[in-house]
């Protein structure tokens, strides 16, 4: 241990020792810069810089340092913070050849030593223990229990190697921060448990010029299901709209370019065979078509920011659309596709476009009016119809789909508001609504189907039901679209963590503040 007055010395002995390993370092690479002489080697000496006072504690004063900097000197207080899995102590380091245990044998039977990896776990838990032993009043260990995207962290296992050396319930005493907070914990976990339901979560929205603008809006069937599932995230993903770090997630541009492809897929087959109907005989003409558009519509919607993916994910796609053109083709469905990514509410600069029997192509609808004043924009990507006034809907999924005895429960209520969607804009009866996925080992479409009307179609069991169920099911969706829209033009900002993400957690902590 140093005492005061002998701490410039120390440090003088360390910087002086530095700077000759610099010199000695300069004088085997450029010996014409290195020092001739001892009175060069002196005058070079002469010009290091130490600390000097500006270093030295004084009362009151706290020092960020790393734990090797703390093992030659006493503190009152110490915090030791970031004691986390992989960090303190650091993940081991594989050898790059070969392992441990055949250096061992290499060494036992040749001679030939190829330097065994040392013991570093110990290595480190010998320093945090070195560590541990300098403060004189006070020690506090610190980690995150979640990182800024509210995954969860694992603490280090050093702090239970610490709390086994006290009383039981030392760790279950310990002190917690809430999420975004930056002031000092002063409760315990049970303590916060008991008081987390009275922590102020983000709103009400009081703005008028806001609400106004939100009396005023006009909804989508996602934004609906997004404030549905959790206004605060519906406020951050489409009020607040942040910039993104990275490019779109490959699943959405191949999202996009499956509804591109399958549009022109479909238009293709009308305009060669007059329907568009998938039927076996159609079948081989429709892949020649899909591959084309694959290929056509590839450079708008690219499949990867990664060049080296792109091939790989162009075969996935094309191997999944083929699969779902097969299923399509062997249910032989008695109804004609009679509109393709049919869009309503939008601008008429960016339309959506109609494939009808009596609307041209690129015609405009107008938007949905779900109830005065409240009204609903979207793209329906497939409407299909018998000829006599009745049309069954259909939304493409990647592979979830889910049932029509989920759809309320889980506030998925796009189908059902595109049902209502096509009887008001296209003046004829929806008698079925489904989520068609589009890869993975279940091609079935998910939804509902009137079973009173003349539409005969494949069905999971359950999903075929009578009339009045249907047109109940249809009004639930839109009484639960109501009621989203109503609580927006309220300014009613709520947390829903339990819906919030998918398999429930919030979405965005740092910014909700939830704790649940």
């Amino acid at each position: 241990m140093l005492a005061a007055e002998e701490l410039d010395e120390a440090r003088a002995l360390a910087a002086a020792r530095g700077a000759l390993r610099e010199l000695r370092e300069l004088a085997r690479i450029a010996p014409e810069l290195a020092p001739a002489g001892t009175v060069e080697l002196a005058r070079s000496l002469q010009q290091v810089e130490l600390g000097g006072d500006g270093e030295r504690a004084a009362p009151g004063a706290v020092a960020v340092l790393d734990p090797l900097s703390l093992r030659a000197r006493r503190v009152r207080a110490l915090f030791v913070c970031g004691l986390q899995e992989g960090v303190f102590p650091a993940r081991s380091r594989p050898q790059p050849f070969l392992a441990d245990e055949e250096r061992r044998r290499l060494a036992e039977s040749s001679g030939l030593l190829l330097g065994e990896r040392g013991d570093a776990l110990a290595a480190e838990r010998h320093l945090l223990y070195a560590t541990l032993s300098r403060p004189r009043e006070l020690l506090v260990l610190s980690w995150h229990a979640g990182d800024d995207d509210g995954e969860p962290a694992a603490r280090s296992l050093f702090v239970d190697d610490v709390c086994d050396l006290f009383a039981d319930d030392l760790l279950a005493r310990r002190a917690r921060r809430p999420l975004g907070a930056v002031g000092e914990p002063s409760a315990s976990c049970e303590e916060l448990a008991q008081t987390s339901q009275r922590t102020p979560a983000p709103g009400p929205l009081r703005d008028e010029r806001l609400l106004g603008e939100l009396r005023e809006h006009v909804w989508s069937a996602s934004s609906l299901e997004t404030w549905i599932g959790c206004p605060v995230r519906w406020f951050v993903e489409r009020m607040l709209r942040p910039g993104a770090f990275d490019p779109d997630p490959e699943p959405f541009a191949r999202g996009a370019l499956a509804h591109a492809a399958l549009k022109d897929t479909l238009e293709g087959l009308r305009l060669q065979t007059g329907s568009a109907r998938l039927t076996r005989a159609r079948l081989e003409l429709a892949r020649g078509l899909l591959r084309a558009a694959l290929r056509e519509n590839e450079p708008r919607f690219p499949l990867s920011v990664a060049p080296e993916r792109v091939p790989g994910a162009r075969r996935r796609l094309q191997a999944d659309l083929e699969r779902y053109l097969e299923h399509a083709a062997a249910a032989e469905s008695p109804l004609e596709p009679t509109a393709l990514e049919l869009g309503f509410g939008f601008a008429a600069d960016d339309h959506g476009s109609a494939l009808a029997g009596d609307r041209g192509a690129g015609s405009e609808l107008p938007a949905f009016e779900l109830a005065p004043g409240v009204s609903m924009r979207g793209r329906i990507d497939r409407v299909d119809s018998d000829g006599a006034g009745r049309a069954v809907v259909y939304d493409y999924k990647g592979r979830a789909a889910p049932p029509a005895a989920r759809w309320i429960g889980d506030g998925s209520v796009q189908v059902a508001l595109y049902m209502r969607a096509v009887e008001q804009l296209l003046g004829v009866e929806a008698a079925g609504g489904f989520y068609q996925p589009l890869a993975g080992p279940d091609l079935r479409a998910r939804g509902v189907l009137d079973g009173d009307s003349d539409i005969q179609l494949a069905c999971v069991r359950g999903e075929a039901r009578g009339h009045a169920e249907v047109r109940e099911l249809l009004d639930e969706a839109v009484a639960a679209a109501l009621a989203a829209a109503a609580q927006a033009a309220r300014g009613e900002l709520e947390s829903r963590p339990h819906s919030c993400a998918y398999g429930g957690g919030c979405a965005y902590p740092t910014i909700c503040r939830c704790e649940r």
